[in-house]
Order: C-alpha cells, then sequence, then structure tokens
C-alpha cells in the first residue's frame, strides 16, 4: 500500500504542476512558465517532494575597462637629492642707468644745434663822398653847403660851412629846428657828451674824424672865440637855442682821425 500511495501523492503533485502551468499568464511565444512559480506549486502540494530548480546562471558582469593612463608633458619629479644651482639673475637696471643714455643723447643733441656764442666783430662803416658830415650817436647825416663870408641872405634847412672862420677851424652852422635838431635835443635833454664822433668829407673826398672836446653856450655879439683859428686841425659846430633862438650853442671838436 505505500508503493500506491507514494505513486497517488505524486500523481497528484503533476496534475497540481500542469494546472498551475496551464493557469499561469503568457509572456510571449514558447515562453516557458517561472521555476519560482513552478517550485511554489511543487511546494504547496507536497512538502515532502525534494524537487530542485534549475541551476541559473548569473548573467555574465560587463567587463569594466581599464582606467585610460594619459601620458603628461611634464617629467616626474625628481626624487634625487642632488642640488641643482639656480642660473645667474642679472640685477634690473635702475632709473638712472636707464635715463644715461638719454641724457648723453640729450647733451649731444643740445651742443650739435646750440648756436655759436662768438660774435664777430662789427664792421667798420665805411664814411665815402664829398661835402657831407655824419654824427652816429645823434643820428645826423646830411650834405654839406658852403656859406661865404660876403652872404647876406640867412641860411636855409641844410647844413652850411660857414667861410669867415679861421685856420683849422671847420665851421659847420644849421638851425635848431632842422637839421642840427638832434644836436638841440641832446644839449637840452642832457644827452650831449665828450668823445662822440663827427665824420666829415670835404669837397676833394677826404674824410676826417673829430671827436668833441667841450660845449658852451653864448649871444650872438660875443661867439668871437667860436670862429677863431685854432692851433691844431678842429671843428666848430653851431646852432640856435633858446625860446627866442636868443642864444647860440657853441660845441668844439678836435681832430682824431
Amino acid at each position: 500500500m505505500r508503493p500506491l500511495a507514494r505513486r497517488s501523492r505524486l500523481s497528484a503533485t503533476l496534475v497540481a504542476v500542469l494546472a498551475l502551468a496551464s493557469s499561469a499568464p503568457s509572456v510571449g511565444a514558447g515562453a516557458a512558465a517561472s521555476p519560482s512559480a513552478v517550485a511554489g506549486a511543487v511546494s504547496a502540494s507536497s512538502p515532502a517532494l525534494a524537487v530542485s530548480p534549475p541551476t541559473l546562471e548569473p548573467a555574465p558582469k560587463p567587463a569594466v575597462p581599464a582606467a585610460t593612463v594619459r601620458p603628461t608633458s611634464e617629467p616626474p619629479a625628481e626624487t634625487s637629492s642632488r642640488t641643482v644651482a639656480a642660473p645667474p639673475v642679472r640685477p634690473a637696471p635702475t632709473e638712472a642707468a636707464k635715463s644715461a643714455p638719454k641724457a648723453a643723447a640729450a647733451r649731444t643733441s643740445t651742443r650739435s644745434t646750440r648756436p655759436s656764442t662768438k660774435r664777430s666783430a662789427p664792421r667798420a662803416t665805411a664814411y665815402r663822398g664829398t661835402n657831407r658830415m655824419w654824427m652816429p650817436a645823434l643820428g645826423i647825416n646830411h650834405s654839406v653847403a658852403s656859406f661865404p663870408c660876403s652872404r647876406t641872405t640867412p641860411p636855409g634847412l641844410g647844413v652850411y660851412r660857414w667861410g669867415c672862420a679861421g685856420a683849422n677851424n671847420v665851421y659847420l652852422l644849421a638851425h635848431a629846428y632842422a637839421a642840427f635838431k638832434p644836436l638841440h635835443d641832446a644839449y637840452v635833454r642832457g644827452r650831449l657828451r665828450t668823445g662822440m664822433k663827427v665824420m666829415y668829407a670835404d669837397a676833394a673826398g677826404r674824410v676826417r674824424t673829430y671827436a668833441i672836446s667841450w660845449w658852451r653856450l653864448t649871444t650872438p655879439d660875443k661867439g668871437g672865440f667860436a670862429y677863431a683859428a685854432q692851433s691844431r686841425p678842429s671843428m666848430t659846430l653851431q646852432t640856435c637855442v633858446g625860446a627866442h633862438s636868443e642864444y647860440r650853442l657853441i660845441v668844439r671838436l678836435t681832430e682824431v682821425g
């Protein structure tokens, strides 16, 4: 009876398994029942049946690629204890060293462009002509006309050489408001100086130089000393002074060249 009872229990188990397989939802064409469901059905109907489920191979794990090691451009750190001397470092140039070439160039440029301070000696003015006088200090440059001693008409606006003067006395006269106005103004304003020169060219073109020795103010009736003869070559300048031209300015010069 035991075999039959065992056989009947086995049959009942198979019937239950088939019923469970027919009632499970279909996953797809040809899909098999889940092994866990089969195992559950078997254990529910017959706990004593030793049916082991099929062994499931674990899914292979995807291979993990080895970490890619990229080479670096820098060499590995030196681990040696060898001492390496640092390259020499030049000191930075100072501001004075930087400005020295510019200053030297500026001095060279200044020397080359600086105008010469040497002054050339002024050229001597050449006085040439006939019957003419020049007095540079007062700006007088005028022709000289003859005024004979026998003339009875008054002089005009020019410079005249009076023929009544004695020897060695070149006597020149002119009005204070005309040719000798600079001489009149210099006396009145205190600008007349001894040593002022007069150049005179005679009728032959010979030029002589005279320098002021002294001057004096007189009246027309006391001017005999002015036109008197002189012991050395001299010159006399005469013009009028005063509100009514009542005085005569007599300037004496002596020849110096």
